[in-house]
């Protein structure tokens, strides 16, 4: 018996003409398709709109989560969002992909402000890949809740192989 799954995932940030931001995150598999739009005021970082569409989940939640996210509104990125997203988001009862999709959001938003900062080293020339990749893993290592926070970070990354980051892990 041949098992076939494939996940698609996107998040992308982009300015808006008032000044804030807006992530749109969509994840899409053989069991669940979800988009949301998270807008953030800047610069406190603060939730100030909320959208989420479920076309198809197994959670029974799903089909609330145009209300469950409206909950969302009014959340900073800071200190203890992940436990206030959870908890917002009805905990270990709640839609966790939902839940994930927030935290990457929010993520992102970050990720948007540390991009110059990354680009900064794309302008270097470097011999080997490891070389390219030495400043990023140091970052990384510094910065050890960034693992798993995005692609770039994920575990099977090229960027995080062979580093120990397990006291970043939450």
């Amino acid at each position: 018996m041949t098992v076939a799954f494939m996940r698609n995932k996107m998040v992308e940030v982009e300015p808006l003409p008032t000044g804030n931001l807006a992530v749109y995150w969509r994840l899409s598999d053989d069991l669940i398709d979800v988009d949301m739009t998270l807008t953030f005021q800047l610069p406190d970082l603060e939730i100030v709109d909320a959208a989420a569409h479920v076309r198809r989940s197994p959670h029974r939640e799903g089909v609330k989560a145009g209300e469950v996210i409206r909950k969302m509104i009014g959340v900073r990125v800071g200190g203890g969002l992940r436990k206030i997203v959870r908890g917002l988001m009805g905990g270990d009862g709640g839609n966790i992909d939902l839940t994930e999709g927030v935290l990457e959001c929010c993520n992102a938003v970050i990720l948007n402000f540390t991009l110059p900062g990354i680009q900064e080293f794309e302008k270097y020339t470097y011999t080997t890949e490891e070389e390219r990749l030495a400043p990023v893993r140091a970052m990384l290592q510094a910065n050890p809740r960034l693992y798993r926070s995005c692609v770039a970070f994920a575990e099977d990354s090229p960027i995080v192989r062979g580093l120990d980051l397990k006291g970043g892990v939450s």
